[in-house]
């Protein structure tokens, strides 16, 4: 590990001084290692270390190679059924059984479709990992990504000025004004899904949901959540139904951990597990509801878009009973 419980006080100690044109502090005192909580190694971000693949070309190393990587190589994050790990100075890994094979398609959409700053796809492959039973083996897909150098925004966002976070948010609401300003004429749900894929986010409750072959069904699954929110007395008698009339690309987790802050202060958006293509709205609803002890981020960023939605999140937090008790009605 790349710390220690002094070196972590001392860190907390430590006052921030943050500066205009330099990489943000990172707070080490978020590195966790127990139940429930994730996991992240600062010699990941070393780049005085030496990684797995610093001298090799990618594509001289097999698939079978990568994955056993993933059992050596320094952690950036681990979560769950999910692992991301520093394979060199300018590659990334994420990978488990807990990945969806459509982050990397919406990855890959996002970037050559709308030029969003969003680190470059190299590789993807599949690969057997041990199962929660013993002796049980079950598949796992794995991304080879760039690594984008920096501190994610939850890290960083207290050390930073106000021209900067106001920098960051500026930036997010340009990303989410870029997605929203292109109707797409395809199938909702997450891009390349295979058709028996269910949606996955904060919309689809917990399970995921679907999946739904067009908008209408999409639109009908919405409203029956209000229904069961009406029948179990959470919702007043005859609330506003929900109408969708295009798709838009929607990440559907913006929040500061996805995001990554580097030398040049551009903003990066990470961990595209829960994109797909919904309507606009989805994605200020989620950012709105959701935004928990960052608050003052979302606000930021709500406040910069030329439509917060706020008919459709309003909505969305009022079938909040019926995308979580009630999530399997």
């Amino acid at each position: 590990m790349g710390s220690s419980l002094s070196k972590n006080s001392k860190a907390q100690k430590r006052t921030r001084k943050p500066k205009t044109h330099a990489n943000p502090e990172v707070n080490e005192g978020t590195i966790q290692n127990g139940f429930g909580k994730p996991y992240r190694d600062l010699e990941a971000r070393d780049d005085r270390l030496s990684f797995p693949l610093d001298k090799l070309q990618l594509s001289l190393v097999s698939d079978q190679q990568l994955a056993r990587l993933f059992s050596t190589a320094p952690k950036l994050h681990e979560y769950g059924g999910v692992k991301v790990v520093r394979l060199s100075k300018s590659l990334a890994g994420k990978g488990g059984r807990g990945v969806l094979p459509c982050e990397s398609q919406n990855m890959i959409f996002a970037a050559e479709s709308l030029h969003l700053p969003v680190p470059r796809v190299h590789r993807t492959f599949t690969a057997d990992v041990p199962g929660f039973a013993e002796g049980q083996l079950v598949k796992a897909y794995f991304i080879v990504m760039d690594y984008i150098p920096g501190p994610t925004v939850d890290e960083c966002w207290n050390s930073l000025e106000v021209d900067q976070r106001q920098s960051v948010a500026g930036q997010v609401a340009a990303m989410i004004e870029k997605m929203q300003s292109k109707t797409l004429k395809l199938l909702p749900g997450p891009i390349g899904w295979t058709g028996s894929q269910k949606f996955v986010g904060p919309w689809f409750t917990e399970d995921g949901a679907g999946p739904f072959a067009s908008l209408q069904d999409l639109e009908d699954w919405c409203n029956h959540k209000i229904d069961v929110c009406v029948r179990y007395q959470q919702l007043e008698q005859h609330p506003p139904r929900f109408k969708f009339r295009r798709l838009v690309l929607t990440h559907q987790d913006i929040a500061p951990r996805n995001l990554v802050l580097d030398a040049q202060e551009k903003v990066w958006m990470i961990d595209w597990a829960f994109a797909g293509v919904y309507p606009p709205g989805f994605e200020q609803a989620v950012l709105q509801v959701r935004s928990g002890r960052y608050r003052e981020f979302a606000e930021m960023v709500l406040s910069k878009l030329s439509d917060r939605q706020e008919r459709i999140t309003k909505q969305f937090f009022s079938i909040g009973y019926g995308l979580s008790l009630a999530a399997r009605i």
